[in-house]
């Protein structure tokens, strides 16, 4: 049996890491490879909390919104929880574990609310994708993609905030032999094939 791999999707909202998701796991079932999809925020209860938070609930009384250090300690007990619950259990099984966001997310999103370095410090012991793909896309096209597809607006969703985020995850994918940049400007069947392309090389 093939030593399973994790891979991680990540990009800005819009980009296209959760149609990717599918369309990667498809490829690696056609080599013969048992794929355990997944996401972040996860299907656990600190997930569904946090889903709810960015649609906009749970604010308080007078409106405001949870507290940006309440977000990133809810995406890092989110994250741990993910990988003891879903991820681990996974890759022991044999299955490679394909998710939508991981790690890059927070030290992407969450440090825009948050100091960095206290971000990476909650993660800091956490196991490390086999593979990164950052789904790189201009601000203005993911936000008319997320508009075309009738997405509800979320906490983050802002351009600038997008931008930001953007400029993040590039600087953070710079250099690491284990992350690949994806051109995700064409359409849906061109990003598969880099996507597939990448994956192939890590096989």
């Amino acid at each position: 049996m093939p030593n399973p791999l994790f891979i991680v999707l990540e990009g800005i909202d819009g980009s296209g890491t959760t149609t990717q998701l599918g369309l990667l796991e498809r490829h690696l079932q056609g080599r013969g490879r048992p794929v355990h999809p997944t996401r972040e925020p996860s299907g656990g209860p600190v997930g569904r909390l946090l889903r709810e938070i960015l649609l906009g609930g749970h604010r308080l009384p007078d409106g405001a919104p949870a507290d940006g250090l309440a977000m990133a300690l809810l995406f890092a007990a989110d994250r741990r929880d993910h990988l003891s619950r879903e991820i681990e259990p996974a890759l022991a099984a044999g299955s490679d574990v394909v998710s939508d966001r991981y790690l890059l997310s927070s030290l992407a999103y969450q440090a825009q609310e948050a100091e960095r370095d206290w971000v990476a410090t909650l993660a800091r012991d956490l196991r490390a994708p086999d593979l990164t793909l950052l789904l790189d896309l201009p601000v203005a096209v993911a936000a008319e993609r997320r508009r075309a597809a009738g997405r509800a607006l979320e906490r983050y969703d802002a351009d600038d905030v997008q931008a930001r985020v953007a400029a993040r995850y590039r600087e953070l994918v710079a250099g690491d032999p284990r992350a690949t940049v994806i051109d995700a400007r064409g359409g849906i069947e061109d990003v598969a094939r880099a996507v597939a392309v990448a994956v192939d090389r890590l096989l």
